[in-house]
């Protein structure tokens, strides 16, 4: 409609996968390899969330969401990079923990440090990296030919010989002393729920401002969907929310088959805060779980959930995922509840492949990729 010359949009790519559900998934046996999950685990560092469901589904399962999913909560603490390499600190999160760190700055300009499983990343300038003396390696940038070029540094902090006196790790300590000693703010987020709490855990002494994310709810009335029964029949989640209508001078867009499709009242839930790709899997299997024990009064019981990375690279970074999941498409159908759903399931699985496919949930995820660096919060 209009001739914007964005190159940022010729860099992002969107990688499309359509799935089947597993029936059930043991939150200790995550299927991590397989598409949602897998890239649900791929962004572990996130600033939102959303979950957009109607407002109907929303009400039924509001108490088990209540009951089973904590809120998000993580610190923000000024520190220099020198304290992580401090004695208790470092045995404590690094060594023995499971911690997430990320600092202030923008990718592809400043000096960035993430922390996630005891491997500590450093992107840095040229001039920088060659005075730290580390081991790094060459990266883009995502500038012009006549930017600097941009280095990154992985170490694994994890590692045996990464301890005091060792001539490889005193290495790293002085580059933190000596070169990269800049105070910085920083995201901590203690993977471990029972440790949060703990007054004797190093993070106290650094004074951190603790945090919570609480969802934000917003109702959405009226909003056209694409009919149920075209997901039916394909036996696809297709039928992802649509938007509300816009001025048509803002957007010529319309909903398909406009005449035949319903309106529905939707409810969205957004979190915003330093979200763990922990608790993004937790939100998820327990939408899952909720909505799969609706009773045919509530048929439609499809969710969309969505994620905002916040580790972002230069280029050819992850900035983030949308997965749309579809209601049990027997229980959908028929009006059977989920006990009779899953006993119909035992019956059609030796007789019957295409009616036992009925008895299953399908997603569909979107990931996108690229030109994250202009598009950082």
């Amino acid at each position: 409609m209009f001739d914007f010359d964005d190159g940022a949009s010729e860099r992002e790519k969107c990688f499309t996968t359509v799935t089947q559900l597993p029936a059930f998934v043991d939150p200790k046996q995550i299927p991590s390899k397989k598409s949602p999950f897998s890239t649900i685990l791929n962004h572990p560092l996130t600033h939102t969330v959303e979950v957009i469901l109607p407002e109907a589904v929303y009400t039924s399962i509001q108490s088990s969401l209540d009951a089973k999913l904590t809120k998000p909560r993580y610190a923000r603490v000024f520190m220099s990079p020198a304290d992580i390499l401090d004695g208790d600190f470092f045995n404590t999160y690094i060594k023995s923990g499971n911690v997430i760190m990320i600092s202030e700055g923008r990718s592809g300009s400043d000096i960035v440090f993430t922390l996630r499983e005891g491997i500590c990343k450093i992107e840095l300038g040229k001039e920088i990296y060659e005075r730290t003396g580390l081991n790094g390696k060459s990266i883009r940038s995502g500038g012009r030919k006549h930017e600097k070029e941009r280095f990154l540094i992985e170490l694994n902090l994890r590692l045996p010989s990464m301890l005091h006196g060792k001539k490889g790790f005193e290495r790293i300590v002085w580059a933190f002393k000596n070169v990269l000693n800049q105070s910085l703010t920083w995201l901590f987020c203690d993977l471990d729920p029972a440790s949060q709490d703990d007054e004797s855990k190093p993070i106290k002494g650094l004074h951190p401002q603790l945090l919570e994310s609480a969802p934000a709810q917003a109702k959405l009335k009226d909003v056209l969907t694409p009919p149920l029964q075209e997901l039916v029949s394909s036996q696809m989640p297709e039928a992802e929310m649509q938007e509300r209508c816009v001025d048509p001078y803002l957007s010529r867009y319309s909903v398909p088959e406009f005449d035949k499709n319903d309106t529905v009242d939707l409810v969205s839930l957004k979190w915003r805060g330093f979200i763990s790709s922990a608790w993004t899997m937790q939100l998820f299997l327990t939408l899952m779980s909720s909505t799969a024990k609706l009773t045919s009064v509530e048929p439609s019981s499809w969710f969309v959930i969505s994620s905002s990375a916040l580790d972002r690279q230069a280029v050819e970074g992850r900035d983030g995922f949308s997965i749309a999941v579809s209601p049990n498409i027997l229980s959908s159908t028929t009006g059977i509840d989920a006990k009779a759903a899953t006993e119909a399931e035992a019956e059609t699985e030796t007789q019957d492949p295409e009616a036992s496919a009925l008895n299953t949930r399908h997603a569909i995820c979107w990931e996108f990729v690229g030109a994250s660096a202009l598009h950082s919060p």
